[in-house]
């Protein structure tokens, strides 16, 4: 494969980092945050690790992929699903660059979640390219890469002053600044489904939100585990609600899906709802079956003990 003029440097492509890796987040080398998966369903953003869903937003399901075909060069690549079940990737043409205060260069698009139509699969896919040094700023970088989707923009965090958040893009050009790096952080994985959130009144803002605003509902599409489907509407976030709200349509034991696209792998949902009005796709997967088996939940526990930096030798 060849590569462009910003990564020919490199010694080999790089998607070793990810072998065998099932969860990871991604920590922006030039910044020390981590990429999210935004709570409106949409959008990513660069930020700290906190409580509650921050801590299932930053992480990334590794899916891998090898593609041959006129829709990209083919060879080792992979997917990055979210919390929400939509899939790392570039915006969109109506939701790239909507932020007023700090609209993107000429040649970025905005990072997005999506979700995975085999007919835009470019934006979706990524490789991995190693940084052209093991050390970067005197310090270790052998798990550190830069990530290429197949039209050969990188994934890249962005300054921006005026905004609360830090914007991620996707840009044509990658710079030798370490703003394009990022540092792959494995997390552990376990069997063991973790607890959903406990349904709680949210906080005042959201409050003050709901009472000048029609509540937030949205149409819930089932599919069930003998493949028919209902659909109902729904209103608030919590996901133990819906839980227990679609306990009542079936008569066995189930882990709460989504799938986002024709093509998204069935995810688990484990934090409440994104802050939308947007169909959500819901798969209910019986308990205790091959399926059920099959499915992994990133181990939050484990804290610092259950994240290292991958490094290759």
């Amino acid at each position: 494969m060849e590569y462009s003029s910003s990564v020919r440097g490199a010694r080999r492509q790089g998607m070793e980092v990810f072998d065998g890796v099932e969860f990871v987040r991604l920590r922006s080398w030039g910044y020390g945050s981590y990429l999210h998966a935004d709570e409106d369903g949409r959008t990513v953003y660069l930020g700290s690790l906190r409580g509650g869903a921050s801590q299932h937003n930053a992480v990334w399901a590794v899916q891998p992929l090898r593609v041959a075909g006129p829709v990209g060069p083919g060879g080792p690549s992979m997917l990055l699903r979210g919390a929400y079940g939509r899939y790392l990737g570039s915006a969109a043409a109506d939701l790239a660059n909507r932020c007023r205060w700090c609209p993107l260069p000429i040649n970025s698009i905005e990072a997005a979640q999506r979700n995975y139509e085999w007919s835009e699969v470019n934006g979706v896919v990524w490789r991995a390219l190693h940084c052209p040094t093991d050390v970067v700023e005197r310090r270790d970088a052998r798990g550190v890469v830069r990530l290429s989707d197949w039209s050969w923009r990188y994934l890249r965090a962005n300054k921006c002053i005026l905004s609360p958040r830090r914007r991620v893009s996707v840009d044509i050009f990658a710079d030798d600044d370490t703003e394009g790096l990022w540092e792959v952080v494995a997390v552990s994985w376990s069997l063991r489904r973790p607890e959903l959130p406990i349904a709680t009144e949210y906080g005042w803002s959201e409050r003050f939100v709901s009472a000048c605003s029609p509540p937030l509902r949205r149409l819930i599409m089932v599919e069930k585990a003998d493949g028919s489907k209902i659909s109902f509407q729904y209103s608030g976030r919590s996901v133990q609600l819906l839980r227990e709200e679609l306990a009542c349509h079936v008569n066995y034991d189930f882990t709460l899906c989504v799938r986002a696209g024709r093509h998204g792998r069935v995810t688990p949902l484990l934090i409440d709802l994104p802050r939308s009005r947007e169909t959500l796709h819901v798969v209910l997967v019986r308990s205790n079956n091959e399926a059920d088996d099959r499915l992994l939940f990133p181990y939050l526990n484990a804290s610092q003990e259950g994240e290292r930096m991958i490094q290759i030798s």
